[in-house]
């Protein structure tokens, strides 16, 4: 499935390109309270399967609006955080 656009050179029309996507403003408001494992966003946003968590979180990495972090030892886990602006 390709992925939707406005192609449009209007800066709102750019932004919903980006976060007009369906799961993804809700993922980046459970975000806005401090970086998140992967199993609590999949939690907190139930209906959302995980396949699509994992490509709308690629999504907001690549546009860079969000950042993976790994914690150090000993909670060595990943989390998600919004990027400062």
């Amino acid at each position: 499935m390709t992925k939707r656009s406005y192609s449009l050179y209007c800066p709102i029309a750019y932004a919903l390109d980006i976060i007009g996507e369906r799961w993804t403003l809700l993922i980046i408001r459970d975000l806005q309270f401090g970086p998140r494992r992967f199993t609590d966003l999949l939690t907190g946003l139930p209906g959302l399967g995980p396949n699509l968590l994992s490509q709308r979180l690629k999504d907001l990495e690549h546009a860079n609006l969000i950042q993976r972090n790994k914690l150090p030892p000993p909670a060595a886990t990943v989390v998600y955080g919004l990027t400062e602006v």
